[in-house]
């Protein structure tokens, strides 16, 4: 009984502390199809050595849903983000070095958009705030509302990547994520086991594994996306609403806020679920997000592929 109260203890925590990282624009700048566009452009070698980059500049976020362990996942995550070099470092031979150099490349990406006063996704999200009722805004607030916006507006770049740039970047998604090399998960074992060793007191066989078992779910995720941006733009926009909803009500708990709250009852509206209303909303705000980031997104991603390969070359990193 003990034990199922401290697995579940730990569940809650998790999902909070992930909640925190998942809609922290510190975490996410850009989304998953959006890396593997910048890394299929980015990488100057085709085949097994182009797959490998698209694989591992998603990968920086192999961490980022360890729901039952909170803190390895907020030590790890911070860890993938801060010192992504630290792959490169421990790449030798084969594909590890197409691996690394997706790796780092996120990484860059990601540091750029932090140093900018306002990030896209985030002055994004802000426009957005205007499509929302006030009383809507009112009740959770414009921080927080920002805070989750700005992870639709990333939803919405995947899917004008889609549309617009590269119709077969989910299946390149699939095929980078089922053709990574097995070195890969080694790979980050060699850069990470240590230091997560040495934080949390745990052997060298228990980071290993750990680190291991972590790349593997992580992986399957990735062809779950993957295929999910295969699908017609409807669906495709459906099944990422749900999947932000529900992420979307853990982290409106955190604040004691409710669906019921943001939703009253109107019977002229007649019997839909709570869930499902909010899903629509979602839906609809992907939409408007699509259309808002429709002119210029091209030019953000551009720029920052641009600065992530000069980056690259001034610190001798290269596939």
């Amino acid at each position: 009984m003990e034990k199922r109260k401290a697995k579940r203890l730990a569940m809650v925590l998790g999902m909070v502390t992930l909640m925190l990282v998942f809609f922290s624009s510190e975490a996410f700048p850009w989304g998953f199809a959006t890396h593997a566009f910048s890394d299929d452009l980015l990488g100057k070698r085709r085949g097994q050595y182009n797959a490998s980059e698209i694989y591992g500049g998603m990968a920086p976020d192999v961490f980022n849903y360890l729901f039952d362990y909170p803190a390895y996942m907020t030590f790890l995550t911070e860890e993938t983000h801060a010192n992504f070099m630290k792959v490169w470092k421990s790449a030798r031979r084969g594909l590890q070095k197409p691996l690394a150099y997706g790796f780092v490349s996120h990484g860059v990406a990601d540091a750029r958009t932090h140093q900018l006063p306002d990030g896209y996704a985030m002055a994004k999200a802000a426009e957005l705030l205007d499509y929302l009722s006030g009383e809507f805004r009112t009740k959770v607030g414009d921080e927080l509302l920002v805070q989750m916006l700005h992870i639709i507006v990333e939803n919405a770049v995947d899917i004008l990547i889609v549309q617009n740039d590269d119709h077969l970047i989910g299946r390149k998604m699939i095929s980078a994520a089922l053709v990574r090399s097995p070195e890969f998960p080694l790979l980050l074992v060699k850069a990470y086991a240590s230091d997560l060793c040495t934080t949390f007191g745990i052997t060298p066989l228990e980071a290993s594994k750990f680190i291991v078992s972590a790349e593997k779910e992580f992986r399957k995720s990735i062809v779950l996306y993957g295929q999910i941006l295969t699908l017609d733009e409807p669906t495709a926009i459906r099944l990422i609403s749900e999947q932000t909803a529900d992420a979307a009500v853990a982290y409106l708990g955190l604040y004691n806020i409710k669906l019921s709250d943001l939703f009253p009852d109107e019977e002229e509206e007649g019997p839909i679920p709570l869930e499902e209303r909010f899903i629509q909303l979602i839906v609809a705000l992907t939409g408007l997000a699509i259309s808002t980031c429709a002119d210029d997104y091209q030019g953000e991603i551009y720029t920052t592929i641009g600065y992530v390969d000069d980056w690259l070359e001034e610190n001798d990193v290269s596939d």
